[in-house]
């Protein structure tokens, strides 16, 4: 195997590696996030059930794409060359269901705390549908440009809610959630920069980062079950 062929196939298997524990713990934070809503009927709850059951099944798909192209998100959307066209295809196909699907997760959960704060969704979040029809009709680099982009304004506002509510409930759980998307949206940050530069290591530092806040949200929504969301 070629060095430069063994160094993708290396990065891409710490990807999948990342990417299947991101998985794993995103359904059970969807998992932990359903039991608790049943107990305390909440919109961001019940967001947080649906968008990290969608992120899991997302992060499977990514994961599954990179054990078997030996390739990373920005290797797939830098080098197409020496791919067979049915390779290519399916690692289309398998990158853009993840990459949208990440976007509607996201837009989930905007949502979920639009109605918590507002009884009704924020303008970006009625927008990012739009994003999703628009950005079938780009190449894969530009949809995971605009992906990531429309996922990282999102995410920004999920913190600023977050930032609002710790401000009116200074109870411990109420900071891990906001610490979870914090860490959730520097994750994108970088991801998105990744991706922007077609960096492999930025990538890596991303799914990793995302990984911490993956599960600062599975320790939040465990406790909440208990104790009730603070």
């Amino acid at each position: 195997m070629k060095p430069e062929r063994q160094k993708l196939a290396s990065g891409a298997f710490i990807i999948f590696c990342l990417n299947i524990m991101n998985a794993l713990v995103a359904l059970l934070t969807s998992y932990y996030a359903y039991k608790a809503n049943r107990f305390v009927s909440s919109s961001v709850l019940w967001a947080i059930s649906i968008g990290f059951m969608l992120l899991g099944i997302g992060l499977v798909i990514d994961a599954g794409t990179s054990l078997i192209s030996g390739r990373t998100l920005v290797d797939i959307t830098g080098r197409t060359a020496g791919e067979s066209f049915s390779d290519r295809v399916l690692t289309l196909l398998a990158s853009l269901t993840y990459l949208t699907l990440q976007m509607v997760a996201y837009l989930v959960i905007a949502i979920g705390y639009a109605r918590s704060t507002y009884g009704r969704p924020p303008s970006a979040a009625a927008a990012a549908p739009a994003a999703v029809v628009g950005a079938t009709l780009l190449s894969l680099y530009s949809f995971s440009i605009l992906s990531y982009f429309v996922t990282v304004i999102l995410l920004a506002f999920v913190v600023f809610q977050g930032l609002l509510l710790r401000s009116g409930h200074a109870g411990k759980l109420s900071g891990m959630v906001l610490l979870a998307f914090a860490l959730i949206f520097a994750a994108h940050c970088v991801l998105l920069v990744s991706v922007l530069v077609l960096g492999s290591g930025l990538f890596l530092i991303g799914a990793a980062v995302q990984f911490l806040g993956f599960l600062s949200l599975l320790i939040f929504v465990v406790r909440s079950e208990v104790v009730g969301p603070g």
